[in-house]
């Protein structure tokens, strides 16, 4: 091999692990300031996420508008002692009227056509009143509506 072959290869090489170092950098920025991972622990959002299962949280994603209807959010709860992450679908949105009735949820009087599948709601909560929401509030259900902790109670409320 000679200088030239010599200096080529070393040039290649070391583009390659400045590219590897670079491509790197950027995965460790996003997912350290523009998501996070986190596990969900426990059932009630079964079964679209599973308890212990891992998910990865845009913390971007709502920096320029609310959520949607259905959309899956994070959001965390500060008691006297400590502080509770929780996993849960909108299903109210700002201005909304939720009620829950006949064991199903009715958003502006009209039946929320989602989770037809499972049991009705054992539970309505607050909600068994109708609840209007303000301008920047949201109501949040679980999945497994009858194993969770959300809206409906006064412990979390609408968010």
């Amino acid at each position: 091999m000679n200088n030239a072959d010599e200096n080529f290869f070393v040039d290649k090489v070391l583009k390659g692990i400045t590219d590897i170092i670079i491509v790197v950098m950027v995965a460790l920025f996003f997912l350290n300031v523009l998501c996070e991972k986190t596990t969900v622990v426990g059932n009630s959002m079964s079964p679209t996420l599973k308890d212990e299962e891992s998910i990865l949280i845009n913390k971007l994603s709502y920096e320029f508008g609310g959520p949607d209807r259905y959309d899956i959010v994070v959001f965390k709860v500060k008691t006297d002692d400590e502080t509770k992450y929780y996993v849960k679908r909108v299903v109210g949105l700002p201005g909304d009227s939720v009620q829950i009735k006949s064991g199903r949820i009715y958003v502006n009087d009209k039946e929320l056509k989602y989770n037809e599948d499972v049991d009705d709601i054992v539970t309505p909560g607050l909600a068994s009143d109708e609840i209007v929401l303000d301008e920047d509030e949201y109501f949040v259900i679980g999945d497994n509506w009858n194993n969770s902790e959300d809206s409906r109670f006064s412990q979390i409320g609408n968010i």
